[in-house]
C-alpha cells in the first residue's frame, strides 16, 4: 500500500469510534421518538372509537345568577349589638323589637 492509502486508514480508524456511538445514539433517539408517537397515535384511534361507541351523557347545567343569590340583611350585626327584624345576630341569639342581645357568660357574670 502507499503511504497515502495507509494515512487515510489510520485517520479512518482513529474516529470511528466516535461516529459508531453517535450513530447507534441517534438509532435509540429515533426508536423512542417513533415509539412515543406511534403510542399517541394509537391512544388517539382507541379513545376515538371509545367515545364513539359510548357517547357521553348529556349534563344539565345550572346558571347562577346574581339575582339568585341570597343577600344579608342590613339589621343583621356582626359584633352582636341590636337586631330589630327578628334575625339572628353574629353570636348566635335571636334579638326582635329592638331590644339588646346579650351572652350568656356576660349575664351569668353579672
Amino acid at each position: 500500500m502507499s503511504q497515502e492509502k495507509v494515512d487515510a486508514y489510520k485517520k479512518e480508524k482513529k474516529g470511528r469510534k466516535a461516529r459508531i456511538a453517535k450513530h447507534k445514539r441517534n438509532v435509540k433517539i429515533a426508536k423512542c421518538v417513533s415509539l412515543v408517537l406511534l403510542l399517541a397515535v394509537c391512544s388517539l384511534v382507541g379513545w376515538r372509537v371509545y367515545a364513539s361507541k359510548n357517547p357521553a351523557e348529556q349534563v344539565a347545567t345550572t346558571e347562577i345568577t346574581e339575582e339568585e343569590t341570597p343577600t344579608t340583611s342590613e339589621a343583621e350585626t356582626t359584633d352582636g349589638a341590636e337586631a330589630t327584624d327578628g334575625t339572628e345576630t353574629a353570636d348566635g341569639t335571636e334579638a326582635t323589637d329592638g331590644t339588646e342581645t346579650t351572652d350568656s357568660s356576660e349575664s351569668a357574670s353579672e
